[in-house]
């Protein structure tokens, strides 16, 4: 039987970024051109303040781990900004620590941004750590890298997408341009306009697959100089998420 990926599903992350249009009555105190203000919700700012709200550089801190410090525009995080948020996951009961920083637009994540998720067990056992590094449309990385580095076989899952090109490598975090020279990563999905390329590390049951493969294999191999900038990125990005 041919073996085959385990490898988990690309985390799909849920950023709790609630808080920030709610901001009641606050009451505020000057301090050296910044100001004190309780939030509706239980939440706090400490910061520039201008109409009696966040408007400038300042921190927020909600209840239950979430906080942002950077800038803000009429209330809402705007500019540029760090976002931390440590919860557990109702469901899987997974510890969360999720942190943005970069570009900010109307309370949302727009712009040049790196974000990370760390997930781990009760006990503090890291079972996947991930990072995404580019550009944010509405808190979702629109065009940039992805990697997943989690308790699988093989370790690595690398995604690349912009400027046309969709290219996905299961495999592990080091020598990835030698390595797709030789066709031996686990499992390689390249797709640019018309063209649209997959192979995996294991030969194919049947004859006619196997020359597909094959095929796959050649035409991958000839582009090797193309795509070895992302290889390098996924590499170099790989090392930002251990599992410890």
């Amino acid at each position: 039987m041919k073996k085959r990926s385990v490898f988990p599903a690309i985390l799909t992350i849920a950023l709790t970024l609630s808080g920030a249009a709610a901001w009641g009555s606050p009451t505020a105190q000057a301090a050296d051109a910044k100001q004190a203000l309780k939030l509706a919700g239980g939440a706090t700012y400490y910061g520039q303040v201008e109409n009696g709200l966040p408007d400038g550089r300042g921190t927020i801190k909600w209840p239950g781990g979430k906080s942002y410090s950077g800038t803000f525009a009429d209330g809402k995080r705007s500019g540029t900004g760090k976002y931390i948020n440590e919860y557990t996951d109702a469901s899987s009961g997974y510890r969360h620590k999720t942190v943005y920083n970069g570009a900010w637009s109307g309370d949302r994540m727009n712009g040049k941004g790196t974000l990370t998720d760390k997930r781990s067990e009760a006990g503090g056992r890291v079972v996947s750590n991930e990072i995404q590094a580019g550009t944010f449309k509405n808190n979702v990385l629109a065009s940039g890298y992805e990697v997943v580095h989690a308790e699988a076989d093989p370790e690595y899952s690398f995604t690349y997408r912009g400027q046309g090109l969709l290219l996905n490598v299961l495999g592990y975090n080091e020598n990835l341009v030698s390595l797709w020279k030789s066709g031996g990563l686990f499992n390689v999905t390249y797709q640019k306009g018309s063209v649209s390329r997959n192979y995996s590390i294991f030969p194919e049951d049947s004859a006619s697959a196997e020359k597909q493969r094959q095929a796959s294999l050649k035409y991958l191999r000839g582009i090797a100089g193309q795509v070895a900038p992302h290889l390098q990125q996924f590499e170099k990005l790989s090392k930002q998420v251990p599992l410890k």
